[in-house]
């Protein structure tokens, strides 16, 4: 019985330090990026309709400690983004504006706003992801797992809007996936998969959603701040 129960303990342990070795291979694939003087990527999203959601695809670029920009279209508007820590200007059909400013426009560019200042670019988000997988199982190069129910909620009420007064938005048959792909020790891509039911108020969205994060030019992206933004960032 002793022998059984000692077995078992040692299966459970090693079951356990595998998952966290696949998740610190992920953590460490995302700092060695991170520790690269810049890079781009490009996030892009498919709902199951065929349809690319709001944003459309967005295309970042990132300093080692310094500048992120966007670019992105809302409505079949274009915008460009460069975020700085806290400080941040973005230029839509009005030239460049701050955050603050933005925001007073219109609802829709509220949220928007609320979208830019909660945003986390590859590094800090796929290291957040990795943290929240059940578990991670390494095959063909890549590491895949379910996430967490609290991570795929957060992630299915990104970019949602609510009225003002209205009661949080309630979810059901959350269910969800992530997978990264490594190189050379470093991140090259991962995938988010999630579904679920949405309500807020009497609307009920059903979503089935997967973004794709593709990494490229690490060590070897272009960042230029114009005047116009950076006056805004200070």
């Amino acid at each position: 019985m002793k022998q059984t129960l000692t077995l078992g303990l040692i299966g459970l342990l090693a079951h356990t330090l595998s998952a966290a070795d696949s998740g610190n291979k992920v953590t460490s694939a995302a700092k060695q990026l991170a520790d690269k003087p810049n890079y781009s990527w490009t996030t892009t999203t498919k709902e199951a309709d065929g349809s690319s959601g709001r944003l459309g695809p967005l295309d970042g670029k990132a300093e080692k400690g310094g500048v992120t920009y966007l670019s992105f279209s809302v409505s079949d508007v274009p915008v460009e983004v460069y975020m700085n820590g806290d400080k941040g200007a973005a230029k839509g059909l009005e030239g460049w504006q701050t955050f603050d400013e933005i925001a007073e426009t219109s609802s829709t560019a509220a949220a928007v706003v609320r979208f830019l200042r909660s945003y986390k670019a590859p590094v800090a988000e796929s290291a957040g992801l990795a943290e929240k997988a059940k578990e991670l199982k390494e095959a063909e190069g890549t590491l895949a797992g379910e996430l967490k129910e609290d991570a795929v909620k957060d992630l299915l009420l990104r970019g949602a809007r609510r009225r003002e007064g209205q009661d949080p938005p309630k979810i059901a048959d959350a269910k969800g996936s992530i997978k990264f792909w490594i190189k050379d020790g470093t991140l090259t891509k991962y995938e988010i998969k999630v579904q679920g039911k949405v309500t807020a108020g009497d609307r009920d969205s059903d979503i089935n959603r997967t973004t794709t994060v593709e990494i490229k030019d690490a060590g070897s992206t272009k960042l230029e701040v114009p005047a116009e933004a950076k006056q805004k960032m200070t």
